[in-house]
Parts: C-alpha cells; sequence; structure tokens
C-alpha cells in the first residue's frame, strides 16, 4: 500500500491552459481494503461538481485514476464487490475536496488518497437444498435411505475462491434428542461462539470455487445412480463432490465406490473424533443440523483432531461417542436446523441465534427435500433476468400441522436457472423463513 501511495505522490502533470477555460491535474489513488488483496484496476471513480460536471475515470493496475479537471467543489465516489472467505463485500470509497488554482504548483498534480469503507454483505456460499430423508421403494416394502445429498450455492454475483470447506451436522443427530446439549434449559454454547461439529467433519483437498449463482451437488453417501435399483430415488452419479473416505467409513451400502464420472480430486476426506464402532456416516434422516464452513488458514484434520478444539456433550466429558469439534461461529457460511415433522414437541435447537433463530420441519421416506425460497424482489430486481423467470410455482407440500409448506415468491427456482435466469435466495438466518420442503428432489426435475 505505502508503495502504491509513493507511486502516486511521484505523478505530475501539467494544467491546461485556454482562454476562457482552465483545468488541473487530479490523480485519486484508492487504498486496498484489509479483509481481502482486492484488485483495484479497472475501479470506476466519479468526480461530480456542484456545478454540473461529472466525469469518470477507471483505475489503472496501481489503483490511480486520473482527471483533468476545471475548478469546482468535487465529490469524489467509486465502489466495488469483492469476495473473501465465502462472504461478500462492498467497498466504498468518498472524499470531498475543491480544485482552485491555488492548489497548484505549476506543473503539479492534486493528489488524492481515499481510504476503503468496508460492508459485509450477505454469505456468499449457502445451502440450497437439503435431501436426507430417504424414499419408498418402489414395491411398498419400505424406504430407502442410502442416496442422501445436499446442494450449494453462491449467491451472489462474485466468484467464490474458498479453501479448507467443510460439511458436518451438528449434534446431536436428531432434533428431539437436543436436551443432551442442554443444562438448566440452555444450550450450553449458545454464548461461546463456536458450533461443535458432531462426530465427524468432511473437508475438501482443494478449494472450492463457484461461478456466480452456481450450484454444486455433494453427495453425502452413494455417488452413484440409485434409481437403477429404487426409481423413487435421486441419480448421484455426475454430483459434482462426494464424501467418500473408506479408511474411516467403509460400509459400502453407504458409501459404496464413487461413479467413475466424479474424479477423484473431487472427494471429501473424513476427520472422525466419534471413535465408538461405526463405519458408515450417520446424517440424520430425521432432523438433522447441517451447517458448511471453512477452517480458513488452518488445516481441518489438524484442528480438528487436536484435543484442544475438543467439544463433549454436558456430562459426556472424555466419552467418544459424544465428542466433537469446536467450530467458531465466524468460520461458518451457512446452517440450517431440521426438525423430524413428528418430533417437532420434542426438538431443540442446535444453532446459537446468530447462526439460526428458526427450524423447517422435515417429513422422510417421501423423496422430499428442504428447498431454499426465493428472494422474489431481489431476483426480479436483476436486469438480466427480464423475460426468463417462471412463475406459478407448485412443488410444495403441506406441513405438519397441514398447513401449506412452499415458497410463497412464486417463482419456479429450478425452472427459470434452466431457463437462463439467476436467482437469488432468501437468507435471514431463519429457516422458517427461508426454506419450504419440496415433494420432489430437484434433482429429479
Amino acid at each position: 500500500m505505502m508503495a502504491a501511495v509513493a507511486m502516486l505522490f511521484a505523478f505530475t502533470a501539467c494544467t491546461e491552459d485556454e482562454d476562457d477555460y482552465r483545468t488541473y491535474s487530479v490523480a485519486v489513488q484508492l487504498l486496498t481494503p484489509d479483509v481481502a488483496d482486492a484488485p483495484l484496476e479497472g475501479v470506476t471513480v466519479t468526480a461530480r461538481g456542484q456545478v454540473g460536471t461529472e466525469l469518470e475515470a477507471k483505475t489503472n493496475q496501481d489503483g490511480i485514476a486520473e482527471f483533468m479537471l476545471p475548478e469546482d467543489m468535487y465529490m469524489f465516489t467509486a465502489s466495488q464487490k469483492i469476495s473473501a472467505d465465502g462472504t461478500t463485500y462492498t467497498v466504498n470509497y468518498k472524499h470531498q475536496q475543491t480544485v482552485s488554482k491555488q492548489d497548484f504548483a505549476s506543473n503539479a498534480t492534486l493528489n488524492i488518497v481515499m481510504d476503503p469503507v468496508l460492508s459485509k454483505g450477505g454469505r456468499q456460499v449457502i445451502l440450497k437444498e437439503i435431501y436426507v430423508g430417504g424414499c419408498p421403494k418402489d414395491d411398498g416394502s419400505g424406504n430407502y435411505q442410502f442416496d442422501k445429498y445436499v446442494v450449494i450455492y453462491n449467491n451472489s454475483d462474485q466468484v467464490a475462491d474458498i479453501k479448507n470447506f467443510c460439511i458436518s451436522n451438528a449434534g446431536p443427530y436428531n432434533a428431539n434428542a437436543g436436551a443432551n446439549n442442554y443444562v438448566d434449559d440452555k444450550l450450553v454454547y449458545a454464548d461461546q461462539g463456536y458450533t461443535p461439529a458432531h462426530a465427524y467433519l468432511f473437508y475438501m483437498t482443494k478449494n472450492l470455487v463457484m461461478e456466480p449463482y452456481s450450484s454444486a451437488t455433494i453427495a453425502l453417501t452413494g455417488a452413484i445412480d440409485h434409481t437403477a435399483t429404487y426409481s423413487n430415488s435421486v441419480d448421484l452419479s455426475k454430483a459434482d463432490y462426494v464424501c467418500y473416505d473408506p479408511e474411516d467409513f467403509w460400509n459400502t451400502s453407504y458409501h459404496p465406490a464413487p461413479s467413475a464420472d466424479i474424479p477423484s480430486e473431487n472427494y471429501l476426506l473424513a476427520s472422525k473424533f466419534c471413535l465408538a464402532a461405526q463405519n458408515a456416516t450417520a446424517w440424520s434422516m430425521v432432523g438433522p443440523g447441517m451447517f458448511i464452513f471453512s477452517t480458513a488458514d488452518n488445516d481441518p484434520l489438524a484442528y480438528s483432531q487436536d484435543e484442544a478444539n475438543r467439544y463433549y456433550m454436558p456430562g459426556k466429558e472424555n466419552n467418544a461417542v459424544y465428542a466433537g469439534a469446536k467450530i467458531p461461529n465466524e468460520w461458518i457460511f451457512d446452517a440450517v436446523d431440521i426438525w423430524g415433522a413428528d418430533y417437532v414437541g420434542t426438538s431443540l435447537p442446535r444453532f446459537s441465534t446468530e447462526l439460526e433463530s428458526g427450524y423447517i420441519y422435515m417429513t422422510n421416506k417421501q423423496g422430499y427435500s428442504i428447498y431454499r425460497n426465493v428472494d422474489k424482489e431481489a431476483t426480479e430486481a436483476l436486469p438480466e433476468n427480464e423475460g426468463k423467470l417462471i412463475y406459478n410455482y407448485s412443488l410444495g407440500t403441506t406441513d405438519y400441522q397441514g398447513a401449506e409448506s412452499t415458497d410463497l415468491s412464486g417463482i419456479d427456482a429450478e425452472a427459470s436457472i434452466a431457463n437462463g435466469a439467476h436467482i437469488i435466495f432468501m437468507d435471514t438466518n431463519n429457516s422458517m423463513n427461508d426454506f419450504h420442503q419440496r415433494k420432489v428432489a430437484s434433482l429429479k426435475r
């Protein structure tokens, strides 16, 4: 930054003389925000004068925009969006400056340095869909549950580039057993700044890179075509990623060898800290508490295996069956608390209110998924969506009390995406507002 400022003040330029009009050389330097190594080249800086002058200039590779301006009082502004560690930010610059002949020596340039003001935007990568409840077998003999997946989504117009991306569940596996984390009717870690990843987490061994408004499917179990056996199920053979680590989880009913269409570099590996005799993951099919996060600059395996970061449910200290890893809340991108429809009355929250202030119910065994609602106002405001949004959404269900559970925006997100639209989804940290139960998993559209 100091080098850039030094370069700025080395600039010199001549003022321009005309009979009745004189302009002055002004160089505006944008400084880099602390949150990210944001590129400063190509940012538009606007100079608005009080008498109606309005000029624009693009910054060069050093973040400097150059103007030739007549005398006036100017407001210089600039703005850009950046992404860092899964969060979008708006960086604004603003500076008021008088440009007059008294400010200039012969052949001099007026140098202005603008500090960034950072505004935190929405979470960039979110959970779009969760399918964990299983589906009916074709012959009616029961249900099939080895076909679990989630879909993550870049809910922004910026490329997401996230290192050490992870997925896990909050304990206990089912919300109706939530009392295990309560003492005196209070969630024991509610004010501790962390959420325990229960039993295990899965982590990517390469950066998660997602284009704006794009989705990625993560097979939690069975990255194969399940519809070949059960038509009500889903085809996960072309999932983008798969949780697959046979050294820790070798039960081939849950974790068969992934489809050859999924490269091994897209396998998420496991860090298991529940050392009880388990050979398969236990993503709840009743009411999971799912969350996604990044360990930032920390190695996921080393961090989660460190005893200093271990969590045990109250009264279960040093019992590996009840072990978790403390994940700082600031690392968490998204959390969804799902309560089983048959157990709503006995379920308890597993996340602090800063992450999740509600819940969404789930009726399992029916092939339903939990799907995020469209932010209607924000989506319709995107100019590129004109003529591309599909309405009359009709894939909602009824909730556990018989009321309708649907996307009140009326926009069919999947149909609109297929039609070339960009969707912005609801993100209020309240799953009751942000999600509904979808009667057909989106992979079966």
